[in-house]
């Protein structure tokens, strides 16, 4: 028996606090920004205050709102905002209480199997493995959607099955499976799919337990609706604020589907099976191990027992549909690789593969707790097995650190460090233009340590802007790149085309392969 669940979470954060000290104090101090994705996620929070226009326009499109609305607070403190620690006060919570979550629904599950124990000993073990896996740590300790996310669909399907254990007549289980959906969808779009399954779920529900007079009750077949006010919400934000409710599937520069249609994944992907699954599987098994073979073993006896009769029988459909609803968002994944709007390779965007973590773990589970009841001397190596897995993959290498650091160590983001260090050691007031591409710039802006609201954004779409015409009536400083990139083709290239006439009004004080520094004269 586990007397005490929330020794979980709580050994969650500490050894995240631990990880995150080391990492940043011992190895490097960027190490917590390695993702671009991070930095941007940071940068994009904090402009929602601390920008030359602020407000909430600035979450902007393409990326979903929430974590960007989690992040303002912690990112509008300096040392959390240039180290990357902002991330990890939202990160490092999220992953401890998915975590607590995701023992509560393999407890709950051994519950259903066997009605007189209470030994969730495996359960708390399986809890504990999925939140040391050195992967799902790192991605709990920084400013990447993947945590939060997770924790709300660990949350959603925790409520989703307490539902369905209750024959689907808990109001308050439903409701709070909807609301964690909801937040689901305002993260990240694989969990799109989800409220079409539970609103088909509970209606079916509905209609068997309606009542004798035939009427449907009617609140198991609102309450699933709030699933989609995420969706609804989102749909609205970008026709209120671009005109298109689906700007951020086609965004130039920024959508997936842009970058996949301008590199080469939507060629190599598109309506390519067998390229798409020997890419995912290769990362879901440097993510998972043996626990793919033995999520996949708990699988089999699942569907196994699909066909048996009384309470059997019904738990194992119940179980069914759980675990259906967890293989929605990595479906989703693949599908969109599929039709070419995916994006991922061995190593990059490995953390994507994190989505299948629940419904191996609880396959897994179902497995083990199967022969724990018959034969521990057989469960004793599996587990072991699966326990070594961990500080194994510390020897292989974490791929989702791999992939973070793959894009930190390339030429172009250090020459944006070192642009950005140098700024920082310069700057001594004054509005600064930037003109380097938005990814790119945010690495310069972060390592700089300078107020956003000091920094004149020039991107192809603020050409509008009385400075971009004449900077040095409005700007001290100006950062420019030497070659046109992503966002800020076309400004870039109208000033180094000009630049002698830059040099009329502003001094050059620094200078490396990819970036000036000037200051007005």
């Amino acid at each position: 028996m586990v007397k005490n669940e929330w020794f979980l979470p709580l050994s969650v954060a500490v050894v995240g606090i631990v990880t995150s000290s080391l990492l940043l104090y011992s190895h490097d101090r960027y190490a917590l920004l390695y993702y671009g994705d991070s930095v941007s996620h940071l940068v994009g929070s904090r402009k929602i205050i601390d920008w030359e226009n602020p407000g909430l326009e600035q979450i902007g499109t393409v990326w979903l709102p929430l974590p960007h609305i989690l992040l303002l607070a912690p990112s509008l403190i300096d040392p959390l905002f240039t180290t990357g620690l902002a991330g990890t006060v939202i990160s490092l919570p999220s992953l401890a209480f998915t975590t607590l979550l995701i023992y509560r629904v393999m407890r709950d599950q051994g519950s259903i199997i066997h009605l007189s124990t209470q030994d969730h000993r495996i359960a708390y073990l399986l809890a504990l493995l999925y939140a040391f896996n050195p992967n799902m740590m790192y991605l709990g300790i920084v400013a990447m959607t993947e945590a939060p996310f997770m924790l709300f669909l660990v949350a959603s399907i925790y409520y989703f099955q307490r539902w369905l254990l209750q024959g689907g007549c808990s109001t308050r289980n439903l409701l709070l499976c909807s609301l964690f959906i909801s937040l689901a969808t305002l993260c990240r779009y694989e969990s799109w799919f989800l409220p079409i399954l539970l609103i088909a779920v509970a209606f079916t529900f509905a209609v068997r337990n309606r009542s004798k007079d035939s009427r449907l009750p009617l609140l198991p077949i609102i309450i699933p609706l709030l699933s989609t006010t995420g969706i609804a919400i989102w749909l609205v934000w970008n026709y209120h604020i671009y005109g298109d409710p689906f700007e951020f599937s086609n965004a130039e520069y920024y959508s997936a589907a842009w970058h996949a249609m301008h590199n080469q994944y939507h060629e190599r992907y598109f309506m390519n099976p067998l390229n798409v699954m020997s890419v995912y599987m290769y990362n879901t098994i440097h993510l998972y191990g043996p626990l793919l073979l033995t999520g996949i073993t708990g699988g089999g006896y699942l569907i196994y027992h699909r066909s048996a009769k009384g309470r059997r029988g019904i738990m194992a459909m119940i179980t069914i549909i759980l675990l259906l609803f967890l293989l929605l968002p990595p479906t989703f994944t693949i599908v969109s690789m599929l039709i070419g709007v995916g994006e991922m390779d061995y190593v990059y965007n490995s953390r994507f593969t994190i989505l299948l973590a629940p419904l191996l773990f609880i396959m897994t589970f179902l497995f083990l707790n199967r022969l724990s009841v018959y034969r521990w001397h057989i469960i004793a190596p599996l587990l072991l097995l699966l326990v070594l897995w961990n500080p194994l993959l510390l020897r292989l290498g974490v791929v989702t650190y791999m992939d973070a650091y793959a894009g930190y160590s390339t030429r172009d983001t250090q020459l944006a460090v070192d642009a950005g260090e140098a700024l920082r050691s310069l700057y001594d007031g004054g509005r600064i233009m930037i003109l380097a591409g938005s990814i790119l710039e945010h690495r310069i802006m972060i390592t700089s340590n300078i107020a956003l609201n000091r920094f004149d954004e020039m991107a192809d779409h603020s050409t509008w802007k009385d400075s971009f015409k004449s900077p040095w009536l409005y700007d001290e400083w100006l950062i420019i790149s030497k070659r046109p990139v992503h966002d800020a083709t076309n400004v870039i290239t109208h000033w180094l085309e000009r630049e002698d006439e830059l040099l009329m009004h502003y001094k050059l004080v620094y200078e490396n392969e990819n970036y000036r520094i000037m200051r007005l004269r």
